[in-house]
């Protein structure tokens, strides 16, 4: 790993930054597929695109959600949700590390607004970490010192926002054993629809059971 690359500048390049929101999760121990029904997503919209192309396609209903999933690392899957908001709500987290998996989520939904959310590393259903990205030794968490052993050299506390989230996004890299890179970010990876309904369901679902 190239400890001068500037991880934040590689998302710039790819039309990530400030003005887009970037939802971003890394998974262990599931496969691509098992990945898009956790988050319920509609197998029949799989489609293998390029980042540029992730866009194309219809959407049956206003409030789709457009998720990105492929391999990223040896038993790892990495997902950019482009719409929608499934890869930071706690019950895909749950989801998706029941069984005793694990995740790792960095984004920034509004960052004009609320700048860079919690870097979050979940187990089997709980939050065993939460790193406040800016100021590392804000935590909180089951085990808020889980993540201690990855962070040796990362500014956190960096001088400004793009080398905190490079630092972030490096500590996800060296759990994963391979940082986001050129490589994963011009790669086919495949791209799947959350229909709205389904989030609407589940709502519904969870409103009749209490």
């Amino acid at each position: 790993m190239d400890a001068g690359k500037d991880l934040w500048e590689l998302l710039v390049a790819h039309g990530i930054d400030r003005d887009a929101p970037f939802r971003g999760v890394w998974v262990e121990g599931l496969d691509v597929e098992e990945v898009a029904r956790r988050l319920r997503a509609d197998p029949s919209t799989a489609q293998a695109c390029g980042w540029r192309d992730i866009v194309t396609g219809s959407y049956t209903e206003h409030g789709d959600g457009v998720i990105w999933i492929g391999p990223q690392a040896p038993g790892w899957v990495q997902v950019i949700q482009l719409d929608g908001n499934d890869a930071w709500q706690w019950r895909s987290w749950v989801e998706l590390t029941r069984d005793g998996g694990r995740l790792l989520y960095l984004g920034w939904p509004l960052y004009e607004l609320e700048g860079v959310e919690d870097l979050e590393y979940v187990v089997d259903g709980e939050v065993v970490t939460t790193l406040v990205v800016g100021d590392p030794e804000a935590r909180d968490g089951a085990d808020p010192d889980a993540l201690d052993v990855y962070m040796d050299g990362l500014a956190f506390e960096g001088d400004t926002a793009a080398a905190e989230v490079t630092s972030a996004l490096r500590l996800i890299g060296r759990v994963t054993g391979r940082e986001l890179d050129e490589a994963w970010l011009n790669g086919l990876h495949t791209r799947y629809v959350i229909p709205a309904s389904a989030r609407d369901g589940e709502q519904a679902r969870v409103c009749r059971g209490r």
